[in-house]
């Protein structure tokens, strides 16, 4: 029989503060059919969310409970960032003052990496924040089936709302694959961790999917607000006698 995904207490909670909002979900262009699964699947899929580490609350288990690991999770920084090691292919790369974006393909690795930003003011902040995706795709083939495990790090610079309605988004969507996913951290303040694993078409290419994450970059750069125009500071002496300094706006 197979086994079944259940949403984490935290995911409910988004949900039901933000039912009406779906979110900007990243897409990555495979058929969104779900894949005819065997407990072998399940188990292939569960081992590769273990390969980065366990979630302090895994929202799969065999019996269709909530499992609670005890072990700490085996990376340091974060369950969901991946350092690829060979020769990248930069598919796209934009870099601006007020937002970036960029797409590497590594074929020897079959990964992807996906990273989009950017910078603006937030009411009730005294500072520039940034707003950004950190995405891996990663495809394997096991037994003759292919899986994609697709890992996301967020931030939403301080905008709860945003990162609630994102995480409703990545779970439905996963669920809507017939994948199983895991949210590595509690609730939404600072980032969004959460990684899906799900069976996909023998046919899907991983160059088809950095081409779709290269079309988003180019919408994506092409509707970045101005960049906002900041004050010059000039200043006269040195570090040692004193330093006058004034902010002016350039001209």
């Amino acid at each position: 029989m197979n086994k079944r995904i259940i949403i984490s207490a935290a995911a409910v909670i988004a949900l039901a503060a933000c039912s009406e909002d779906k979110g900007a979900g990243t897409s990555v262009g495979i058929d969104s059919t779900a894949e005819t699964q065997s407990d072998a699947d399940i188990a292939f899929m569960n081992s590769m969310l273990d390969s980065f580490g366990n979630s302090s609350k895994s929202v799969v288990s065999d019996d269709g409970n909530e499992v609670t690991p005890t072990d700490e999770p085996t990376l340091p920084l974060s369950p969901v960032l991946f350092t690829f090691t060979t020769e990248k292919e930069v598919v796209y790369s934009e870099i601006k003052s007020n937002g970036s974006c960029w797409v590497n393909l590594y074929n020897q690795e079959d990964g992807i990496s996906f990273y989009k930003s950017k910078k603006e003011t937030i009411p009730g902040y005294s500072t520039i924040l940034e707003q950004y995706d950190d995405a891996t795709i990663l495809l394997k083939e096991n037994e003759g089936s292919l899986y994609m495990q697709d890992l996301h790090y967020k931030s939403f610079a301080g905008r709860t709302e945003l990162c609630e309605a994102d995480s409703i988004a990545f779970v439905a969507e996963c669920n809507e694959k017939g994948g199983v996913y895991r949210i590595y951290n509690e609730g939404c303040s600072n980032t969004l961790e959460m990684s899906c694993v799900a069976k996909v078409s023998s046919q899907t290419e991983l160059r088809a999917i950095a081409n779709t994450f290269k079309g988003e970059c180019e919408t994506f750069i092409a509707n970045l607000p101005e960049a906002e125009e900041l004050p010059a500071v000039h200043c006269q002496g040195d570090t040692e006698n004193g330093m006058a300094c004034d902010t002016t706006w350039n001209e």
